[in-house]
Order: structure tokens, then C-alpha cells, then sequence
């Protein structure tokens, strides 16, 4: 006899893998959902996990269907392949090549890892075109906020064994089961639970919010983790920097707020961690710091071996050959990593790719005015470049290229230009659309302060009304 969690949980995933085939957007949060909560790491989902039920294949399988059955439910998007999924496709040839052909061979973990990879991106793939409507990116932000809450709650009721000197580890899914991968995740998600809050109109969704960012802040602080620390740390100094002018008073007080609930959360043993960044002797006495920068300093001498890459998976195989003394080891950085692994081609296209997010960023937050709600674009652009910048300088801590929800959040900024553009698109006269705005024509459409170029219309052809 099932539990009754365990029934609503069946009657809930059962429902979105239905409805995916009406509207794919409702099987990508479903997966998003799946992704954040593991069942089949939970009491109440281990009977449906012994009876083969494979959650993320099931969602992941019934979205791409939808994609197919109802492809008027999905969003249009100019141009049909953008620079971003290129980029996608690219990297995945990369380790394609670099894991089979130029890397040091397979091993079970890079199989593992590589199988991981692509499936990974095959989604990503699919959430850029889903999430290119206001009303789909909505549903994304808010899955994103439910999760967190799911996690937040989680880490709050968390049993004594789930601490392991202290600190909080094996919470949700694969991905979050050390206290570097769960709080580089939860701080980047705070930007988006702060821009949901903003950007809601009911007072229900921002209660829902607002006790979403509590929880949050309170696994943070039981994460007791020196990267999230400090990508928390970047990020409140971007948001406090970048803060869009239309709301920078409403903003800075919630961040004031937010930042003594969470000094008020915080206790001793938090702060006796977070002090040994506070000098260079310190950092020279701990043994964690020590070993990483042995291992990134050995780093150095893998790369200058391997130049094309070792292959996914690999590093911990490796290590050992080039520092004895830290064997099976871990990089715990995000882009040694990228470079290591997938080579100098790999690194390099993931930096591009980074830099990329910031430059849509920047292009959304220009052509805001033009969109169907300004106000809450801009938020966006705001709340996805602190969530970027955060768990990006977090994951120069931790190892967060083969995470899901990181990739999540490099792409969430593609998202909301995809939005944008097509709102654009849909502002402009029909004949303008037979070609992609260029970069300074959508600066002139965004209006005359942000641009002092020829005016962008004179080459388009005029309409006839004949």
C-alpha cells in the first residue's frame, strides 16, 4: 500500500507528462520540479524507484513529444538557431571528440559523466524554445521558487546525520549532495526568489516568496560553504551596484532586510569558518585552501600535457599523477574544469558562452521599454545577471559544469532576450521582420537616449496598403 505522499506524487507527475502533450512547457517544470526534489531519493518514492520508474526520462521523453504533437504551443523563435544553441552544440561536439577521441580513454565515470552532459544539453536545448514567452518564462521562475522552497524546507528539518562536521550535505538530487554544490545553488537562487517577489501581483505569490527566500537563507548558512560565501557576497555587491533605477529604493531596503535575517540565522561556527578567509596566515593554515591551490598549481602541468583535454570525467583519475599527495581528487573549480577536461577549445568556448549571458543581459535590459511589460523585463534582466554573477564566482569554488541548474541559470538570460526580441518583433511593422534586428537598430528602437546612430528604418521597405 502506497503512502499518500507517494499517491500524490504519482497523480501530480502522472498529470504533467499528460499535459505536456497539450503544452510541452508544463512536462519542462515538471522535469525542472523532478530534478529538484529526486523521489527516488525520498521514503515515499522509493517504491515507484524499485519498480523502474525512471522520473527525469519519463518528463524529459513526454516534453519532447509535446514538442512535436502541439507545435503551435511553441514559442517562435528569431532566428530559428541562435548564437547560444550553436554555442550549445558546439560544446558538445567538443566533448564528444575530446571524451572518445583526444582524451586519455574511457573510464566508468566518464561514461557516467558524458552520458549526463548531453542529455543535459539536449534539454537545455529544449528549455530555449519553450521559454521564449513571457507566460512560459514566468512558469520557469516560479518552478525555480517552489523548488527552492522544497530544498529550503528540506535542509530546515534535515536529520543530525545529514551534517558531516557540522556542515549540511545529501540534500535533493545528485547534483546538490555536497555543501558546495547545495549552497552555490541556493545563493543563486535568491536573485530569482527577490525577482519573483517583485514582479508578483498577488500578495499569496509573495508570501510564497517571501518564505522561500527564508528557508533559503537558512540553508545557506547551514551549508556553512566558503564559495557560496563569497559568490553571495559578489552578488549583493551587483545587486546593490545594478539595481535598475525604477526600483533602486524598493530594492536596496530588501536588501538591507534580507541581509540582517540572514546575519540573524547565522551563528558562531559560521562565522569561526567564514573567518578563515580573513588572512593570509589563516588561509595558509587550513588544510582545505592548501589542497586546492596544490591542485590547481597541478592543474597547470595536466593542461600543459593534455592540451586538447583529458576527457570528461577524468580529473579525479588524473590528479594523482601530477601531486601524490592529493589522489582522486577533485578540482573544485568550475573552470579548470572546462579546461582541463574539455581542453583549450572547451575552456575557451565556455568563457565565450559566459560572456555571452552577460551581453544578453545587457541587450534585454536596452530593448525593456519596447516589450509588453518594461517594468517587469528589466527586474528580470536584473534578478537573471545577479543569479549569473553569483553562481558563477561560487562555482570558481566548486565544480558546477556538469550541474544542471547552473546551466540553467547561464541560459536563463538567452531566455528572457528570446522574450524580448519576440515582443520586439511583435511592436515593429510586419516588413521589418523579414530580417533580425541588428544590434544598433535595437539601441534605436529602445529609444533615443541609449542611441545617436543613423536611424535603422530608412532600409526597411515601406508597407503597402493597397
Amino acid at each position: 500500500m502506497w503512502a499518500l505522499r507517494t499517491v500524490f506524487f504519482v497523480v501530480i507527475f502522472g498529470g504533467g507528462c499528460v499535459f505536456a502533450l497539450v503544452n510541452p512547457i508544463i512536462g519542462a517544470i515538471t522535469y525542472m520540479m523532478v530534478y529538484q526534489i529526486t523521489p527516488n531519493a525520498r521514503w515515499w518514492g522509493l517504491p515507484l524507484a524499485d519498480m523502474g520508474f525512471r522520473f527525469s526520462f519519463l518528463a524529459g521523453l513526454f516534453t519532447v513529444l509535446g514538442l512535436f504533437t502541439v507545435p503551435h504551443r511553441v514559442p517562435k523563435a528569431k532566428p530559428w538557431l541562435s548564437l547560444w544553441e550553436i554555442s550549445l552544440i558546439a560544446l558538445v561536439i567538443i566533448a564528444t571528440l575530446n571524451t572518445f577521441v583526444f582524451g586519455i580513454g574511457l573510464t566508468p565515470n566518464s561514461r557516467l559523466i558524458f552520458d549526463k552532459f548531453w542529455k543535459m544539453m539536449l534539454f537545455l536545448m529544449v528549455l530555449n524554445r519553450l521559454a521564449g514567452s513571457r507566460t512560459n518564462l514566468r512558469l520557469i521562475l516560479w518552478t525555480l521558487v517552489i523548488g527552492s522552497l522544497y530544498l529550503g524546507h528540506d535542509a530546515y528539518s534535515a536529520p543530525l546525520r545529514s551534517y558531516i562536521q557540522g556542515r549540511l550535505q545529501d540534500i535533493g538530487g545528485p547534483d546538490f549532495r555536497t555543501t558546495s554544490g547545495l549552497g552555490a545553488h541556493m545563493c543563486a537562487m535568491l536573485p530569482l526568489i527577490g525577482m519573483a517577489f517583485l514582479t508578483s501581483r498577488h500578495w499569496v505569490f509573495k508570501l510564497v516568496a517571501l518564505a522561500a527566500g527564508a528557508f533559503t537563507v537558512n540553508a545557506v548558512v547551514l551549508c556553512r560553504t566558503r564559495s557560496a560565501f563569497i559568490g553571495l557576497t559578489v552578488g549583493v555587491l551587483t545587486a546593490f551596484i545594478a539595481a535598475p533605477r525604477a526600483r533602486r529604493f524598493r530594492v536596496h531596503v530588501m536588501l538591507v532586510i534580507g541581509l540582517l535575517i540572514a546575519f540573524n540565522l547565522t551563528d558562531v561556527h559560521f562565522w569561526e569558518r567564514m573567518s578563515t578567509m580573513s588572512s593570509k596566515e589563516s588561509l595558509q593554515e587550513d588544510l582545505a585552501t592548501t589542497h586546492r591551490l596544490d591542485i590547481w598549481d597541478a592543474s597547470r602541468y595536466v593542461l600543459a600535457d593534455h592540451p586538447h583535454g583529458i576527457g570528461m570525467g577524468n580529473f579525479t583519475h588524473v590528479i594523482g599523477q601530477y601531486d601524490w599527495r592529493h589522489p582522486r581528487r577533485s578540482s573544485h573549480n568550475t573552470v579548470i574544469i572546462a579546461f582541463v577536461e574539455l581542453g583549450v577549445q572547451g575552456g575557451v568556448l565556455f568563457l565565450v558562452m559566459a560572456a555571452g549571458t552577460l551581453n544578453a543581459i545587457r541587450r534585454s535590459f536596452k530593448l525593456a521599454p519596447l516589450t509588453s511589460d518594461p517594468l517587469e523585463t528589466k527586474l528580470w534582466t536584473y534578478g537573471a545577471l545577479v543569479a549569473f554573477v553569483t553562481y558563477f564566482v561560487a562555482g570558481l569554488g566548486t565544480e558546477r559544469l556538469y550541474c544542471e541548474s547552473f546551466w540553467w541559470i547561464m541560459g536563463m538570460p538567452h531566455w528572457i532576450h528570446r522574450v524580448v526580441v519576440n515582443e520586439v518583433h511583435a511592436s515593429v511593422p510586419a516588413l521589418a521582420l523579414e530580417r533580425p534586428l541588428a544590434m544598433d537598430e535595437a539601441d534605436a528602437l529602445a529609444g533615443p537616449e541609449s542611441y545617436e546612430g543613423p536611424d535603422p528604418t530608412r532600409h526597411l521597405p515601406r508597407p503597402s496598403y493597397s
